[in-house]
């Protein structure tokens, strides 16, 4: 075989995941097959397993490749200058989080939950979700600690305890983003300001999407269903 160079190995490398993902997308990551992604990345079985050693090490390369680009392009907000508020933050992070997963041809949030669910079958996939979820965590309880001193968040709560909250309600976002479909980013935040006594004005931050649109479209579903019944009368 001839000798390639570090780059061209991580280009395919990520031309395999790539396939992956959308495979992942189309079908969910345990009924896809080693076959039908060898097939979508156009390459040969035997260069493929040149790369990954099958299946469960694409499945963890996969899930690690996404954490660490969801981890630079969360850092500035959990690192930089402090949000205003626990709303504002959460609101640029849930954009961050959309933005980042929203690929050609697949998007990352309904393949995230699938990588939860490899995390009860593979303890190298639960020990890197975790590593991932700990240290997301301590950015937001840090973000916390900074809040009370600045008189935003109450000084008797632990920093760790909001954290968690806060975590369940980004996670949370994620489910109901891919299960019940009617959810958006400006709701979450407003939902937030108003458990804490204060409004949320997302105008500062870039790619919110329009909340009165985003929100008044409802669940696809029985819209669909109502169209179909007046086109035939009933």
């Amino acid at each position: 075989m001839p000798k390639i160079s570090d780059e061209q190995w991580q280009q395919r490398r990520a031309q395999i995941l790539e396939a992956a993902w959308r495979c992942f997308h189309r079908k969910g990551v345990q009924s896809t097959t080693m076959e039908e992604i060898i097939a979508e990345s156009r390459m040969a079985a035997s260069a493929m397993y040149r790369y990954f050693g099958g299946k469960d090490d694409i499945i963890l390369s996969a899930i690690s490749a996404s954490l660490g680009g969801l981890a630079m392009r969360l850092a500035p907000l959990l690192q930089g200058e402090v949000a205003a508020t626990p709303a504002e933050l959460v609101a640029k992070l849930l954009v961050t989080v959309e933005q980042f997963s929203a690929r050609d041809g697949y998007n990352l949030l309904p393949i995230a939950i699938h990588g939860w669910s490899e995390a009860q079958r593979d303890e190298r996939v639960r020990e890197l979700l975790r590593g991932f979820y700990l240290q997301f965590r301590s950015h937001l309880a840090a973000r916390v600690a900074e809040w009370q001193r600045l008189g935003i968040v109450g000084g008797q709560a632990s920093p760790l305890e909001v954290a968690q909250a806060l975590q369940s309600m980004i996670l949370g976002f994620i489910v109901q983003a891919t299960i019940m479909r009617d959810v958006a980013v400006a709701g979450q935040a407003r939902g937030l300001g108003a458990m804490m006594g204060a409004a949320f004005d997302g105008s500062r931050i870039a790619g919110l999407a329009p909340p009165v649109a985003a929100e008044a479209a409802g669940p696809a579903g029985p819209k669909r269903s109502r169209t179909k019944r007046a086109r035939r009368g009933g």
